[in-house]
């Protein structure tokens, strides 16, 4: 099977080395690595440098970073290197945390100008801000997005589908109910797998290996093989990044 981590936090990853043969041996050919902040982006695109082709940058400013964070810095930064990315990520809105929403929705919007302007996908984060980041979406002209690891209700996920956006499998897929039920909802053509490694699940950190999991509740929920979700998921994959990669 071939596959792709359409959303993990490297940087965040100690032994990154050990993490990525592992995946390898699992069949993931390509993870997309996810920036959340300057520093953050300046380590995914010197994990990129150090496995081209293998690692594909997203650059972004997540709204947990933004307190402390110098957002004309970040900006800027992802503004000078975001021809060289396959997406803008991870970005978003997040109405659970005490940054004031106006301060997370301006710099948003500054992000998707960003994206709509380099013509790049946006890998988004929403949380109990499903409907005002769509709305954002939309107003920015931005025409690919996946709503990262999907659990808002079935009338959000109808909107997400008629824009012609995606959504993306966790192995949270396994145990969150929520999130099983937007899965099973939304069609295989419009799901993409990821692990947001090294998220915790079930008191143990992710890895990129731990695709294969993401993959197998997947295959669960659908009642159809691994190997036929992984194919369709590959194809649709590529052609959403713009990819071009070996087997």
């Amino acid at each position: 099977m071939k596959l792709i981590d359409t959303h993990a936090h490297l940087d965040e990853i100690e032994d990154i080395r050990g993490a990525l043969d592992r995946a390898k041996e699992k069949g993931v050919k390509a993870i997309v690595g996810v920036g959340s902040s300057l520093d953050s982006n300046k380590k995914i695109l010197m994990l990129a440098t150090q496995y081209p082709g293998y690692v594909l940058p997203a650059l972004g400013l997540h709204p947990w970073r933004l307190e402390g964070e110098d957002p004309k810095q970040s900006l800027s930064f992802i503004q000078e290197n975001i021809d060289i990315c396959v997406a803008l990520g991870e970005v978003g809105l997040d109405f659970a945390i005490q940054t004031p929403r106006d301060r997370q929705e301006e710099i948003f919007r500054r992000l998707l100008i960003l994206a709509s302007r380099a013509n790049k996908p946006v890998l988004l984060h929403a949380r109990r801000a499903w409907a005002e980041a769509f709305d954002m979406l939309k107003a920015c002209g931005i025409q690919s997005a996946i709503f990262h690891w999907f659990s808002g209700p079935s009338h959000m996920l109808k909107n997400i589908l008629t824009a012609g956006y995606f959504i993306s499998a966790t192995p949270a897929a396994v145990y969150s109910e929520r999130h099983r039920q937007a899965l099973q909802e939304a069609p295989l053509s419009r799901i993409f797998l990821e692990t947001d490694a090294p998220e915790i699940y079930r008191g143990k950190a992710s890895e990129p290996q731990d695709l294969v999991t993401t993959l197998q509740a997947l295959s669960e929920l659908k009642r159809l093989e691994t190997e036929e979700i992984a194919d369709l998921i590959w194809g649709n994959t590529l052609r959403f990044f713009k990819l071009k990669l070996e087997s």
